[in-house]
């Protein structure tokens, strides 16, 4: 099937999207039918992404608007990742609310949850500027919708607002760029800013440049443009939490690669070294800031920023390959990061949906409150525990195998003898920067899963929590057979993400990548894996060899039973990090103690703990705090009296004069 076959089926995916929206429209009891149409719509997605990484890109021209802006769509090999990871965690997410009490939770979910599917779809393909903005926006109000829900509460709306904010900051930023490119090229065509791009004066370039990555960088939730992401992805319903984190994030990656890379070109190595600064940043910090959060769904979306800046480092090294014309490093630093893309994409998709599973069974997202689940929710436990030494990196799981061509990339980058030197010891110390982010991961997710599933419960709802239902399992099932299977074929995996990069380079003529082939290194996942299942049969024929008898009882506590107060709590865990880190973290603690009326013995102590966000109180509370105050100010010029706007009018009028005269 070549080029009408992805026709076909982009057809068929939009078509099941529209009809979920419509059907929707009738009501709550047409809810799951909605989801199914959704489910299938997300199939018929992942299966355009498979014929556009092995077939000829299909062009799809959807007409004109105001008779110049064209709505044009090319889905070529670049494109068949992320329609891959859309299809796939799209798939499960509507599986799982089709399951879930708030799968759809009024007529605008409905509408809103295949809308941003479909936008998803469009923007992956977009081949023109004003389609890759009109796909944006879709993308940014659809989202907006569903993270603000029918009945938002006060934290739901500032999350909202906040998102809605630096969201159209990155549009603001992507329009003024696509203006400069156009205004260039005489045409809003990908194609033709291409040619006109090389072109361009260089301080030209650079704002260009600065005003992409700006504009990519906060949809990716990149250090420090990353505030929305923590607040908006706990909002919002799992499912939906699942497609932002683990697709939606991944649009302002597809950005750099289709904009930045394939349209602006290799520009000066400080680009490169840009993004490789962020990179390392948001890795670092995303990992820290997971590592000694308390509320799971917040540390999930802090260890998406960890791996989005992991993913950025990949990124900066193919820019880097391309600045100094190295194809192989080209490859191999895109490969990277398509191939940790992909893995990102399946991995927290399935711990975002388990997440979801836990917050519903126990009615909180407060690691300090569960515990003991692993009892009552042994098949969520499960799901969770591969997608938890997934994100931690161990192998053969899915995420070591991305990582570990992060590290391949940088290492390769820090040896290259034609990469200025500065930059070679930035790549190298992004090598330690992204060791300590792994560990800081490893760190989080243990705290996460031991917190949640082990242990004896340290709430009423937890020690009342049952498992979730079956829809909800296979949903998160699915991913969690993906994440296993991406990381036993990673051979194969990134030998794809390699063709894909070359065969992005020959279709569209951008400076993309070389014929070079992606360096391989020695790991060999289905090696380690049978290596690591023969150590634990052996282990477990050995202890039933020499097993002795076992004798069960009570853990000893100093005569006292055990009870939930004896355990350490999440934040207990992270208390070491916070003492080590503290000139980054700033914590913030109070101690109150109320003592017996009339005794001097305590009754009760509380202890609060506080984690400073150092970017959020040093930028943006400044920020907002001048805003309002020139506000302030602007309000008095603004008085209601027509006398004084002619004045202002008048004023303007003679400045204007004076400035123009010869």
């Amino acid at each position: 099937m070549n080029g009408p076959g992805m026709d076909v089926s982009l057809t068929v995916a939009l078509g099941f999207l529209a009809l979920s929206a419509a059907v929707s429209l009738l009501g709550p009891r047409a809810g799951k039918t909605a989801l199914a149409l959704a489910a299938l719509g997300s199939v018929a997605l992942a299966v355009v992404g498979g014929l556009a990484a092995f077939k000829e890109p299909v062009a799809l021209h959807f007409g004109t608007i105001l008779g110049s802006l064209s709505v044009d769509l090319r889905y070529d090999a670049l494109a068949a990742p992320f329609l891959i990871a859309l299809g796939v965690v799209g798939t499960a997410a509507s599986i799982y609310a089709m399951g879930h009490h708030d799968g759809m939770r009024s007529r605008l979910d409905g509408v809103a949850y295949p809308a941003f599917l479909a936008s998803l779809g469009l923007l992956f393909g977009a081949d023109t500027a004003f389609a890759f903005l009109l796909a944006w926006e879709a993308m940014a109000l659809s989202s907006a919708a569903l993270v603000f829900g029918p009945r938002p509460g006060p934290t739901t709306v500032r999350a909202g607002y906040v998102y809605l904010a630096l969201t159209h900051l990155a549009a603001a930023c992507l329009v003024a760029a696509f203006a400069l490119l156009g205004g260039a090229a005489g045409h809003a065509d990908f194609a033709a800013m291409r040619e006109a791009a090389q072109a361009l004066d260089p301080a030209a370039r650079d704002v260009v440049f600065l005003l992409l990555l700006v504009g990519f960088a906060t949809k990716a939730g990149i250090v420090p443009l990353h505030i929305w992401l923590p607040r908006a992805h706990p909002e919002a319903p799992s499912h939906v939490s699942a497609l932002m984190s683990g697709v939606m994030v991944k649009a302002g990656i597809f950005g750099v690669l289709r904009v930045v890379i394939g349209i602006l070109g290799p520009g000066p190595a400080w680009w490169a070294l840009a993004v490789i600064v962020l990179g390392a940043g948001s890795a670092v910090l995303g990992a820290l800031y997971a590592l000694v959060e308390r509320d799971l769904k917040r540390l999930l979306a802090f260890s998406t920023i960890e791996n989005v800046g992991i993913i950025f480092l990949g990124l900066g090294v193919g820019l880097l390959g391309a600045t100094v014309n190295a194809p192989a490093l080209t490859t191999l630093g895109l490969a990277a990061a398509l191939v940790h893309t992909l893995n990102h994409a399946a991995f927290k998709g399935l711990l975002f949906l388990a997440a979801g599973s836990i917050q519903s069974a126990t009615g909180t997202r407060d690691l300090d409150k569960l515990g003991g689940l692993v009892r009552a929710m042994p098949g969520t436990a499960l799901l969770f525990g591969v997608g938890a030494v997934a994100l931690a990196g161990v192998p053969p799981f899915s995420g070591f195998a991305g990582e570990w061509l992060i590290f391949q990339s940088l290492l390769t980058a820090g040896a290259a003898t034609a990469v200025d030197p500065v930059i070679r010891i930035a790549c190298l110390l992004a090598v330690g920067a992204l060791a300590l982010s792994v560990g800081l991961a490893l760190g989080a997710i243990v705290k996460a899963s031991g917190s949640a599933f082990l242990a004896l419960p340290r709430s009423p709802r937890a020690g009342a929590a049952l498992e979730v239902g079956r829809l909800e399992r296979a949903a998160a099932a699915l991913l969690a057979f993906v994440t296993l299977g991406a990381g036993l074929f990673a051979g194969p995996i990134r030998a794809l993400a390699g063709a894909i990069v070359e065969a992005s380079s020959r279709s569209t003529g951008a400076t993309l990548g070389g014929s070079a082939p992606v360096l391989l290194g020695s790991y060999e996942p289905i090696v380690v894996a049978s290596l690591l299942a023969l150590i634990v049969v052996a282990a477990w024929a050995i202890g039933r060899w020499r097993a002795a008898p076992v004798r069960r009882a009570p853990t000893w506590a100093c005569g006292i039973a055990p009870t939930a107060a004896h355990e350490y709590t999440a934040t207990s865990f992270d208390k070491p990090a916070r003492l080590f880190f503290e000139p980054i973290l700033r914590p913030v603690r109070a101690r109150r103690v109320e003592f017996e009326p009339g005794t001097p013995f305590p009754h009760r102590v509380t202890y609060r703990s506080n984690v400073d966000h150092l970017v959020e109180s040093r930028l943006y509370v400044p920020l907002h705090r001048a805003s309002i105050a020139f506000a302030q100010v602007a309000r008095r010029l603004q008085q209601g009296t027509l006398q004084l706007y002619v004045a202002y009018t008048v004023v303007a009028l003679v400045i204007l004069l004076v400035a123009a005269r010869p």
